[in-house]
């Protein structure tokens, strides 16, 4: 729901003419653009573990980083019933590792850029053409957060799944 908003605000950026309105509808396309992944993340953390959906936006990013860690533990029980190898272990917990740290990274990234649309005025939307930018972001690679969140939390569940939490 977020990204249908954020596009149409996108798309009212590049058309209007006032850069006034082009920087307020492209800092509120960012917006939407961040909250996108942070709902999909935060409701895919929740179908992990309950508690974890109160998870500030700031924390979210540590959570998937080394939050994982102390469940993903859990598999070293798989190992020792013999239900998987240890390469089997390294390989499941590599991958979860890894799916993690990018979901993390992008969300730091998303983060700032809401953080500087959202708090500092100062910095203008640049417009060129149809591309928008605000720091080092455009709108064109904002666009790619949710579906890339929704890709990598599907990667997560399957990770939780893996080792035996799900």
């Amino acid at each position: 729901m977020m990204q249908i908003v954020a596009e149409t605000l996108e798309v009212l950026a590049i058309k209007d003419k006032d850069a006034s309105h082009s920087d307020l509808f492209g800092r509120s396309a960012f917006n939407r653009y961040y909250y996108a992944p942070f709902l999909i993340t935060r409701e895919t953390i929740s179908e992990m573990k309950s508690n974890w959906k109160g998870t500030a936006h700031a924390e979210i990013p540590n959570l998937l980083v080394k939050g994982l860690r102390k469940p993903a533990a859990a598999i070293r029980t798989q190992v020792k019933v013999g239900l998987i190898d240890h390469g089997d272990k390294s390989r499941i917990l590599g991958e979860f590792n890894s799916t993690g740290q990018e979901l993390a990274q992008l969300l730091r990234e998303a983060y700032d850029a809401r953080i500087a649309a959202d708090y500092e005025p100062e910095l203008k939307i640049h417009k060129d053409g149809n591309i928008i930018t605000l720091k080092s972001y455009s709108l064109s690679s904002a666009k790619n957060w949710p579906r890339r969140t929704r890709q990598l939390c599907s990667l997560l569940l399957r990770g939780w799944e893996d080792i035996g939490l799900a």
